[in-house]
């Protein structure tokens, strides 16, 4: 139960996350738009994802423009600093902690728990989504190494989180298979797409 509950908030932590603040899906909610009525808060802003879905082709490649924000990164957005690899995992603690202290797992027990879980969950991401890009491995010195799960990149598990990722890219508005290295989510709350194949195949 502590596993599956620590996968499943993962994984709704990474749709929440892509969905809400990445596409800046708050900013449409009733919720959020009654609040910066009441309060006169702005709306979120984009931290560049929003950008690298302009500049990503459908076969996945980057038509690469100059941007203020992605040209400060270079891997554009597709990949996790560890400053951004900090916050997550600070993200993730707060809420996976009390779901195991309930399951009954001691603090250390926890602990491991939460950074086998964060490791695994960065380095998928940092294998699969630069790459997909056609961009370099990220190293050591920028966050969790893009070689680090290299040899999994043929198999049959990353080759459905790739068809995953470019149905989330060749949706309309970008909207469905919000989750990457984490399927679920999707799936509970009816966004997901299925495999899309490339737009030339509609032609």
């Amino acid at each position: 139960a502590g596993v599956a509950g620590l996968y499943a908030i993962m994984s709704v932590n990474e749709y929440v996350v892509h969905r809400y603040y990445q596409h800046l899906g708050l900013n449409r909610t009733a919720a959020f738009r009654w609040l910066r009525k009441q309060l006169g808060l702005p709306n979120l802003r984009t931290t560049g994802h929003v950008e690298h879905h302009k500049e990503t082709l459908d076969d996945m490649s980057l038509d690469v423009r100059a941007d203020p924000i992605l040209d400060q990164d270079p891997y554009r957005g597709t990949a996790f600093s560890w400053s951004v690899s900090a916050v997550m995992t600070i993200e993730i603690a707060v809420q996976s902690y009390p779901w195991l202290w309930l399951c009954g797992w001691s603090l250390s027990a926890s602990t491991a728990a939460l950074f086998v879980a964060m490791a695994l969950h960065l380095a998928a991401w940092q294998t699969l989504h630069p790459n997909m890009h056609e961009l370099p491995d990220p190293g050591w010195g920028y966050g969790i190494p893009g070689w680090s799960m290299k040899w999994l990149r043929k198999t049959g598990y990353f080759r459905f989180l790739y068809v995953n990722h470019e149905g989330h890219h060749r949706a309309p508005g970008a909207h469905g298979n919000y989750n990457v290295c984490c399927p679920l989510a999707d799936h509970l709350f009816g966004t997901y797409v299925g495999v899309l194949p490339p737009q030339a195949a509609h032609a």
